[in-house]
């Protein structure tokens, strides 16, 4: 049973079992692992969020965490398997002017809460891409990186389902990109934004796929890069 069943009225599925379902793009011929704004503050603590909003008022709380094994799972497959793996991170710099720079915001470079948690931290060799909109692809070298790489798909994983991922998925597609969403690796604050974000896309926009998937496309990956 996929996440959105539980959110679909008897005319949704009516609509759904009569209209043709979409053509899956595949991963591409040669894959990144895109891993989007794991930061702390969109992440916060492994409690009710509405516990800790006062301290971080982004937070995905239980949601997040439950990401992070799934997120591990792929770091370390695909690290083995020499497949790139690139980092976002919503970040404002002082020199910008802007109020979000400010060592207050919690997406300052300043701020200890915009860096990456340790659980899912970049390792030497990962690529970061600093962003100021929900979209990877959006005034940033995403699309530079991906070229000089000759990638031509990404896995994607991280928060939120509904913002920066679904965001980044509509430009990359629109880039030509292959991008397919690792279902148990997203996440949101709001459990029908999650379902509501990955059924739109799964219908309209990319392939949404399952952890499974995702490394047995890593493995596949990693067979023709030594084939070649």
């Amino acid at each position: 049973m996929a996440v959105w069943d539980a959110f679909l009225t008897e005319d949704d599925k009516k609509v759904m079992a009569a209209r043709k379902p979409r053509k899956p793009t595949g991963p591409g011929s040669k894959v990144g692992l895109l891993v989007i704004d794991m930061q702390n503050t969109a992440m916060g603590h492994d409690k009710p969020i509405w516990e800790q909003l006062d301290e971080f008022s982004g937070a995905c709380g239980p949601h997040a965490w439950k990401a992070v094994p799934f997120q591990q799972q792929l770091l370390k497959a695909a690290r083995a398997a020499g497949m790139p793996v690139i980092y976002s991170k919503h970040i404002f710099h002082p020199y910008t002017g802007l109020a979000m720079s400010e060592p207050g915001n919690n997406f300052s470079s300043e701020n200890a809460k915009s860096e990456v948690p340790i659980e899912v931290a970049m390792m030497d060799g990962d690529i970061l891409v600093e962003k100021q909109t929900p979209s990877c692809f959006a005034f940033t070298n995403l699309p530079l990186i991906l070229s000089s790489l000759g990638l031509d798909g990404l896995l994607v994983v991280g928060n939120s389902t509904s913002g920066c991922v679904r965001a980044t998925c509509v430009d990359g597609r629109a880039h030509g990109y292959k991008m397919s969403v690792v279902e148990e690796g997203c996440f949101d604050r709001i459990e029908l934004s999650h379902a509501a974000a990955l059924f739109d896309m799964a219908f309209k926009i990319c392939d949404v796929i399952s952890t499974d998937q995702a490394l047995d496309i890593i493995g596949q990956n990693s067979q023709a890069a030594k084939a070649a």
